[in-house]
């Protein structure tokens, strides 16, 4: 009987394409650690830079205060921290939430404006509605309808229309636990910011966040988990959770309670450097929960809400006070002033000189005495100026009394300078750098180019011969009359509707940061490894003896192979997404494109999952001393193993963690050893076990397997009698497939099937990482 097979002479010629994807895997898997070297040799290039523009900017400030002791000068100068927009006004008018469950309103009636270059605090007690306010404007209220209106630079809309100019950091520290912090903020930097970004910017831009983050003394320290590998403290954790949307250059950034769970003195210090941000432009917004007196003085703006979600203070923090003072509300002696409104707000504390003023009054007089915020005149911007010149004469009565009256400094020159000034002359690399910064050309530098220099150390910006502010005033141009002129809603909606990058693009970064994230779970793979070759000795032993056509336990067995490997990758797929929903959700809320976020993942797990296929072969083959050649059965288990994955994927998308692994095991289960059982699939025929039987891949996989054995063994003959209903079942099955008027062999038939399956499960999975929890992905 002809079983659709090609002859033994066409198969061996036919193994060539599988020795082919073999050496072509194995040459990827050589490449995983190459590129993790290279990753490493970066990485000590990376440290030797970094602490070169750390002397040189050290350097830099000690000339200058040598020069002129009394020059204010920045702690930091930023070098790629150039925001995308100039400046960022959020107006929002009587902004209310009602929960879509039982219409309950949870917020009502918030009405103010959080003003450009400004830090700003959202406060009130447990329940007052603080964070389904941020949700509400960041359009990431997906659990109830909003009210109101929002207004961006003038113009009504929503701040999750502007994802590209936002940053959104969430409560929990949601990072990248493999990757270093350094590597963390690198990647979000390539992936958030326009496609053709200098690598020159993005490194830049890496080191402002480390610097004003306080992280470069951990840059190149794995950020770890609680659970498995130890890494960074808790607050740098949460400094990196905040750095990785300082990397994107937001114009406005968005915290939720970026605090919480910090030591008194580690808060203090977050809120200093979101502080310096909102100096260099940056609107940062944030919920807090009763911070210190000193913490909460640092804010510019406090939005105050009442039970219930109303506004009952919005303007400047050193003003809640006289406010609640002037209702004759009277603070105890050394009480906490930012633990003393919340108790206010709370009903806590009774006003004695009018006991009918209550919590929930406070936000009907506050509106009755809400005026319009004043904005702060130009008086601060003349004082800069008029430092700015006394720092101008003095630099430069100092530079003349020091000897270079010339109008040309060599490098010689130079360094006298250091060393008169009582500065340590920088390193080899330090000195390059400085002398690139200051403009040397060759050996020399014009005392006029060295005087700018030192005159721009007084910048929140670096405005050295390495700057590029041409392009950057060009491009804040537009951007600055949209941000102060409400009628320019053209202009700003051009400048705020910016494109996510392309697939191609996100793509190649996130294929990297997956290859270095997977060499870091080497570990855990070749323990995986270890696990999958156990299983496939166990059942290959019980497999000995019984993989003949003679013996009637053969398709049963070949049947318990598939099955096993099939749990096995199923069950190994589901890390892949079901690890890291948060971090996706996440990655898509900023921007990042789910094609290339799954893409990504999957490339790589591609490849784990045809090497424990071709390791589990090789070791079941050996335990069960199978007969037939190496490429009879790996053909077989790598279609059950790749069918499986794609299962797995799908699975690791829609279930959450705690029951994907049970939910695998079922749907596998109930394929393998129920649906496809060989005895099953015999008594199918015309019945709807047929039906479903088509629809499992073990269906196709195990069967393929077994008609091909009995193929090498020399057809029909050879089959023992009382399996010849299966042969039959299968072969219904197999031989369905009907292209041009004819019957496709079994393994053309098989490998199409198989082949669907899989892209079948990775498409399903793909659509629902993209269209599942679209409200976390605002």
């Amino acid at each position: 009987m002809d079983f659709g097979l090609p002859s033994p002479a066409a198969k061996e010629d036919s193994y060539w394409w599988e020795k082919a994807v073999l050496v072509f895997v194995m040459i990827v898997y050589m490449i995983f650690p190459l590129v993790a070297f290279i990753n490493r040799r970066q990485r000590h290039a990376q440290s030797r830079v970094s602490d070169a523009m750390r002397e040189c900017e050290n350097c830099s400030v000690d000339l200058a205060h040598s020069l002129v002791p009394e020059a204010a000068l920045p702690e930091y100068r930023f070098r790629g921290m150039r925001l995308k927009m100039s400046a960022i006004h959020v107006g929002f008018d009587n902004v209310g939430v009602k929960l879509k469950s039982n219409g309950r309103c949870i917020l009502e009636g918030v009405t103010g404006a959080f003003r450009p270059r400004k830090m700003a605090a959202i406060m009130g007690p447990s329940g007052a509605g603080k964070t389904t306010f941020m949700n509400a404007i960041c359009g990431r209220a997906y659990y109830g309808t909003v009210s109101g209106e929002i207004r961006i630079n003038g113009h009504v809309s929503s701040i999750a229309e502007i994802k590209e100019l936002r940053g959104f950091v969430p409560q929990d520290d949601i990072v990248h636990e493999h990757l270093t912090v350094r590597e963390q903020l690198y990647y979000s930097a390539r992936l958030r910011n326009r496609d053709k970004t200098p690598a020159r910017v993005i490194d830049y831009i890496v080191e402002d966040v480390l610097n004003v983050m306080h992280l470069t003394d951990v840059q190149h320290s794995i950020v770890g988990n609680v659970e498995e590998t130890r890494g960074i403290s808790g607050g740098q954790r949460k400094r990196v959770n905040i750095g990785l949307e300082l990397a994107a250059r937001p114009t406005i950034l968005m915290l939720d309670e970026p605090t919480s769970g910090l030591d008194a003195t580690t808060a203090l210090d977050i809120m200093r450097s979101l502080k310096t941000l909102s100096e260099i432009g940056m609107t940062v917004v944030m919920v807090v929960h009763q911070p210190r007196y000193s913490l909460f003085t640092l804010f510019d703006e406090v939005l105050l809400l009442g039970l219930g979600g109303q506004t009952v203070y919005l303007g400047n923090s050193r003003g809640v006070l006289p406010y609640f003072t002037s209702l004759n509300f009277n603070m105890p002696e050394h009480e906490n002033p930012a633990d003393w409104f919340m108790d206010v707000i709370s009903g806590k504390v009774k006003n004695e000189a009018n006991p009918n003023l209550k919590s929930d009054g406070l936000a009907e007089v506050w509106a009755q005495r809400f005026t319009e915020i004043v904005v702060e005149s130009g008086e601060e911007s003349q004082v800069r100026r008029a430092e700015l010149f006394t720092f101008s004469k003095a630099l430069a009565a100092k530079l003349a009394g020091a000897g270079l009256d010339s109008d040309t400094i060599t490098e010689e020159n130079f360094l006298k300078l250091l060393e008169e000034s009582g500065v340590q002359e920088p390193s080899s690399d330090a000195l390059r750098e400085l002398k690139a910064r200051i403009g040397f050309e060759g050996n020399s530098v014009s005392r006029e180019q060295l005087s700018s220099f030192l005159y721009g150390l007084n910048n929140a910006f670096s405005s050295d011969a390495l700057s590029d502010i041409a392009n950057v005033q060009k491009e804040m141009e537009a951007s600055e009359a949209s941000a102060s002129t409400v009628g320019s809603v053209k202009v700003s909606q051009e400048k705020m509707s910016g494109k996510r990058a392309r697939l191609c693009a996100q793509y190649p970064v996130l294929l990297h940061q997956n290859i270095i994230r997977w060499m870091r779970l080497w570990k855990h793979k070749a323990f995986s490894l270890a696990l999958m070759s156990l299983a496939a000795i166990v059942f290959g032993i019980q497999c000995k003896d019984k993989l003949t056509p003679e013996n009637v336990l053969c398709p049963i067995k070949i049947n318990i192979s598939h099955v096993a490997i099939g749990l096995l990758m199923g069950i190994a797929c589901l890390p892949i997404f079901g690890s890291d929903r948060m971090v996706f959700w996440r990655e898509s809320a900023s921007g990042i494109r789910v094609s290339a976020f799954f893409l990504s993942r999957v490339t790589v797990f591609l490849f784990d999952v045809l090497v424990w296929t071709y390791v589990f072969t090789a070791v079941w083959k050996v335990s069960s001393e199978a007969p037939c050649g190496y490429w009879l059965w790996l053909v077989a288990l790598r279609m059950t193993a790749v069918s499986a994955a794609g299962i797995g994927v799908l699975i690791s998308t829609l279930i959450p963690k705690s029951g994907s692994t049970l939910a695998t095991a079922v749907v596998l289960l109930i394929m393998g050893g129920a649906i496809s059982e060989p005895q099953v699939v015999a008594e199918a025929k015309g019945s709807f076990n047929e039906v479903l039987a088509f629809l499992s891949p073990f269906t196709w996989t195990s069967g393929q397997n077994y008609l091909a054995v009995i193929a090498e063994f020399g057809g029909e003959d050879y089959v023992n009698i009382f399996a010849l209903d299966m042969m039959d079942g299968y072969r219904n099955v197999l031989l369905s497939i009907n292209l041009g008027g004819q019957n496709l062999d079994y393994l053309p038939a098989a490998y199409i099937s198989c082949s669907i399956f899989g892209v079948l499960g990775l498409t399903f999975g793909y659509l629902g990482l993209r269209f599942s929890h679209r409200g976390k992905q605002a």
